[in-house]
């Protein structure tokens, strides 16, 4: 009886074992086919960035020797173009944000330069000598920037740098993340741009609003603010250090996270996580719900949603602020939402804290009429919007949304006082989202 009950209980624990063991077989290669697929999308946006910026380095060289509006305008979009795909792409990087940001504004106001460019040639306008110039000067840093991301490609290729942390750290081997990091640190300086534009010098290096004349906060402070935020206990958040630029913040880590902190009035500047979903489980539709609830949960109820492009399995949505029933578009938040969870990974209100705050509007007194719709184009809407003028300046304007027989849309903007014709873009739009140029 006893022997019977022995190799019962021996059988059990035996098999026992083996399903333990299994199961841990199990798990060990989900979590390797995890490792390997977020290996795989971080390289691949990895190639997807040199090859934009490859291109958008040929397309600034051409602009140079370009004698016609025609030609200047053709370039200028193909800069546009590749700029927005490189920025894409260095979004979906698993870095840290100091470790983009001086590539990442040097996309941004590259490609938002050569869409004034393209406005203005392809209008027919020949490129001033500064201008050109100005051209010479982009072209010269995306220069600089390609040849390192192409030294960066053939170190990974050869092995002298791993694109894996821990693996790097294993064998004595600079990461990816440092590389990038050392790239940053000797990034050309960006030429000034005195222009039509949002990315212009003259509006990024204004005195954000908000936090102008605001008290400074403390690296204490800073921590209860991001572990606020965050919703975690302030003992999971650490405090790395002081970050400088436009507005000055406490960087504040938690996790796979990282938290800037405006050291004046002690805002969430940004928030970033490194995680990388790998799949999508959601509809753009319920991703922009999970942006509106976060929106509201972190104070910013009521704010308008502009446009949203999807990239791989991570929703980026731009929402703006509204001043009655005028939306003002310099009141920028943006969020980047996954689509695997609904979790926002990126928040961005850089932009908020910049322009925010009450305007002194005057009466909007021209009126839109059929007359100031072009002929093939219908009027479908009719608004009251602020939107970014030359440098600092703002526009008052009255936003006609109009629509071609064939179904592209454009957006009109008429000066809301004197009637003056503003600014026209068109709107790129398909199953991705939508881009206005």
């Amino acid at each position: 009886m006893r022997t019977r009950t022995a190799i019962r209980a021996i059988s059990l624990l035996s098999a026992a074992a083996v399903c333990l063991g299994a199961e841990t077989l199990l798990l060990k290669g989900r979590a390797d086919r995890a490792d390997r697929t977020l290996r795989y999308q971080g390289e691949q946006a990895f190639e997807t960035l040199c090859d934009a910026v490859s291109g958008m380095d040929a397309s600034l060289k051409k602009t140079v020797y370009a004698v016609t509006p025609g030609m200047t305008a053709a370039l200028c979009a193909e800069v546009y173009s590749r700029a927005q795909s490189a920025g894409d792409a260095l979004s979906t990087l698993p870095f840290s944000v100091q470790e983009l940001e001086s590539t990442a504004s040097f996309l941004a106001r590259t490609g938002d330069y050569a869409a004034y460019l393209l406005r203005r040639s392809g209008g027919g306008e020949d490129v001033s000598e500064e201008e050109r110039e100005n051209l010479r000067s982009l072209s010269d840093a995306a220069g600089v920037l390609s040849d390192n991301l192409i030294r960066l490609r053939s170190d990974l290729a050869d092995g002298l740098v791993s694109a894996d942390g821990a693996a790097a750290l294993e064998a004595g081997l600079p990461s990816l993340s440092d590389s990038f990091l050392q790239m940053e640190q000797e990034f050309p300086e960006i030429p000034t741009l005195v222009y039509d534009g949002p990315f212009s010098s003259a509006a990024a290096d204004r005195t954000p609003r908000m936090t102008a004349g605001a008290g400074e906060i403390s690296k204490e402070d800073a921590l209860l603010v991001a572990s606020g935020f965050l919703g975690v206990r302030t003992n999971l958040c650490t405090a790395e250090g002081a970050e400088e630029g436009r507005i000055p913040c406490w960087r504040i880590a938690a996790g796979d996270c990282t938290v800037c902190v405006s050291r004046q009035g002690g805002y969430v500047v940004r928030s970033i996580s490194s995680r990388t979903p790998v799949r999508s489980a959601l509809t753009v539709e319920e991703a922009l719900g999970k942006a509106e609830e976060y929106l509201a949960a972190h104070g910013y109820a009521g704010l308008q949603q502009s446009y949203h492009v999807l990239t791989g399995h991570v929703l980026t949505v731009t929402w703006c602020g509204r001043q009655g029933d005028v939306i003002c578009y310099p009141d920028m938040i943006k969020l980047a939402v996954a689509m695997d969870n609904g979790e926002v990974l990126r928040f961005d209100a850089a932009a908020w804290l910049t322009s925010h705050g009450p305007r002194e509007l005057p009466e909007a007194a021209f009126t839109a009429g059929p007359e100031h719709v072009p002929e093939g184009l219908t009027l479908l809407s009719d608004r009251l919007a602020v939107i970014p003028g030359a440098g600092a300046e703002e526009l008052y304007c009255r936003e006609l949304t109009c629509e071609t027989e064939s179904g592209e849309h454009y957006l009109l903007y008429f000066n809301a006082v004197t009637g003056a014709q503003e600014r026209i873009l068109l709107l790129l739009e398909d199953d991705t989202g939508t881009l206005a140029l």
